[in-house]
């Protein structure tokens, strides 16, 4: 049943508490005192510059009508921040890794969300549009702070306060009349959430400006990864995130099962991974398979590391080709998976098998949430490589029938049984 609360009311009240949290962080506070430096203020617009370009280039290419319309061109900022950062251009900026790799992160999100789930961005939309109503003081005191003249290099931040006094009628009309289902306006406000802690997380990270290197700053990939090194290369993270993003698309199985959580921990055991490629072949097959016989245990069969290294050694050399001999050893590491695999269940096998799970299933699941008979063909190859509820691992979950229809519950067990069967 759709909502019967206007989604403008549910997002404010569901946002109301991380807008007071941003505007009351130290780098406002140092605005206000007029203490705030240069480099903290250049360091927000490119961050920003990041954040939007990523959400207006996933616009740009979305189907979805309804989120065309939504971003219209009095909400464009990239011109807007660019000519603030101009402003700045005869004041050495220098680069922040943490704002960078915070940046980069919550693009990713959003990147990640157009694939996934695109109707949710409608919440990513509102915190764009409405975060940083701070009104001409705030303007005023940034200039005042950087002595700079006019409305030169303050112009995204004055244009909150004139877009809302002429446009935020029509922008939460045209939220409001938008009917969804309650899953999908559950999203909505969690994209608008996701949205605001990226960039509470970012205004953090500027004032006093955290200057660590990206070696140090896996905590930003994931908080719950502990405290080991990850590639300290912000093009090697970019490149992770991109490999991240292809296998998605290859597996929404695992957003659609582990969530955010999920896919923070296989950001920050690729960083992970790529701060090891300077070591041996032999160095990075023991940690691969440490890592990937732990995981297939939770239901992540070793044939996603494998495919998720093999685009990681894509990613990684188009990005930096000069470095391709040491990325080598990633592919190498999927080269190894790949053979254990083929030991039990061959490619032609995988593929057969997948396609008999999608005769059962049709076409519409398939779209949905492809190469699932795939996984559930190599978690079996686990299983026989000895790694104890491998298929445990998954089968439940792909079993569930408060989850899943009889017919693909059926096509799951007709895998597995064929994939433990002589000659595959």
């Amino acid at each position: 049943m759709p909502q019967a609360t206007p989604m403008t009311e549910t997002l404010q009240a569901a946002t109301y508490d991380q807008n007071v949290r941003i505007g009351g962080l130290p780098f406002f506070e140092a605005v206000t005192a007029r203490e705030i430096s240069a480099v903290s203020y250049v360091t927000l617009l490119r961050s920003l510059a990041t954040i939007y370009d990523a959400f207006e280039q996933v616009i740009v290419q979305t189907t979805d009508y309804t989120l065309r319309t939504i971003w219209g061109r009095d909400l464009h900022k990239q011109l807007l921040l660019q000519q603030d950062i101009a402003a700045f251009a005869g004041v050495p900026i220098p680069k922040i890794p943490a704002a960078e790799l915070g940046a980069e992160v919550l693009a990713e999100h959003i990147r990640l969300r157009a694939v996934l789930d695109p109707r949710s961005l409608l919440g990513s939309a509102y915190a764009l549009a409405t975060w940083n109503m701070g009104g001409a003081a705030l303007c005023e005191r940034v200039k005042q702070a950087l002595r700079l003249d006019g409305s030169s290099g303050a112009s995204y931040l004055a244009s909150f306060d004139t877009w809302g006094q002429a446009h935020w009628p029509q922008f939460a009309e045209s939220l409001n009349v938008i009917s969804l289902e309650p899953e999908a306006h559950k999203q909505v406000v969690l994209a608008a959430r996701e949205t605001l802690d990226g960039i509470e997380q970012l205004v953090f990270l500027l004032h006093p400006l955290n200057e660590a290197p990206t070696s140090d700053l896996v905590t930003m990939l994931n908080p719950l990864a502990g405290n080991h090194p990850i590639s300290g290369d912000i093009a090697e993270i970019k490149a992770m995130l991109r490999a991240y993003e292809r296998i998605s698309r290859l597996f929404p199985y695992i957003d659609l099962r582990y969530g955010t959580r999920g896919r923070k921990f296989c950001w920050s055991d690729a960083g992970w991974l790529i701060s090891l490629t300077s070591e041996s072949q032999d160095s990075m097959n023991h940690q691969v398979q440490w890592l990937t016989r732990l995981l297939s245990m939770r239901g992540m069969p070793q044939w996603h590391m494998e495919c998720y290294l093999q685009m990681l050694y894509e990613e990684l050399i188009h990005a930096l080709p000069a470095n391709r001999d040491r990325y080598a050893t990633l592919a190498g590491a999927a080269q190894m998976l790949a053979h254990e695999r083929r030991t039990s269940i061959s490619d032609a096998a995988m593929v057969s098998l997948d396609n008999i799970f999608y005769e059962h299933v049709g076409p519409e699941w398939r779209a949905w949430m492809p190469n699932c008979g795939g996984l559930l063909a190599s978690a079996v190859a686990d299983e026989h490589a000895g790694i104890a509820h491998a298929l445990a691992g998954i089968e439940k979950w792909m079993t569930d029938p408060a989850r899943f229809p009889e017919a693909w519950i059926a096509a799951a067990r007709d895998v597995i049984g064929r994939a433990r069967g002589a000659g595959i």
